[in-house]
């Protein structure tokens, strides 16, 4: 049905120019094509009155797992009980075991030794985050003074030093073997 109806078209442009004098075949074909298409959106807008709308339903968007971040647990609990002696004493603990096993890994050297670097203080450069976890590293009444200044020396403070310490001895290429500690 298509190809008779252009078939028509074309038939009816090529004669435009032997019955009018002065109208090309092309003008005249470009007119007739264009007046179709007009009547065929039109029948097709006209048809689109009487249907429905359907909306699709998306549903409910998927929710994100939450996976439990190293260190959650604590700051549960210190937000929680607060900074109670036995709470500090578990952090403490804590932090020394995850200083132990960083130095174990990343230094490659035994349990016993990266004991030894926490008791002398020798793990870190920080002098404040060796204190916390038991060496015996003197700090001056200046340092002490500037700490507490700053709001530094609680143990809240102490403990995230602590753990930026811990984080740098990972972060870094050979933290205790290299700077000879």
């Amino acid at each position: 049905a298509a190809v008779g109806v252009v078939a028509v078209l074309g038939g009816v442009a090529g004669l435009a120019g032997f019955v009018v004098p002065g109208l090309s075949a092309t003008f005249v074909f470009v007119i007739v094509v264009g007046v179709v298409a007009g009547v065929q959106g039109l029948r097709y807008a006209l048809g689109r009155r009487h249907v429905d709308y359907r909306a699709t339903d998306t549903g409910d968007p998927e929710l994100r797992y939450r996976v439990p971040t190293p260190g959650d647990d604590v700051d549960r609990r210190l937000s929680e009980r607060g900074w109670r002696a036995s709470n500090v004493t578990e952090l403490k603990t804590r932090l020394r075991e995850a200083a132990v096993e960083t130095l174990v890994l990343h230094d490659n050297c035994s349990t016993d030794r990266a004991e030894r670097h926490l008791e002398e203080g020798t793990w870190t450069s920080d002098p404040v985050a060796a204190r916390y976890l038991g060496a015996d590293v003197p700090l001056s009444l200046v340092d002490r003074v500037r700490l507490v200044v700053r709001g530094q020396s609680s143990t809240s403070a102490r403990a995230a030093r602590t753990i930026a310490a811990i984080e740098a001895v990972h972060d870094s290429d050979d933290a205790v073997a290299e700077a000879g500690r």
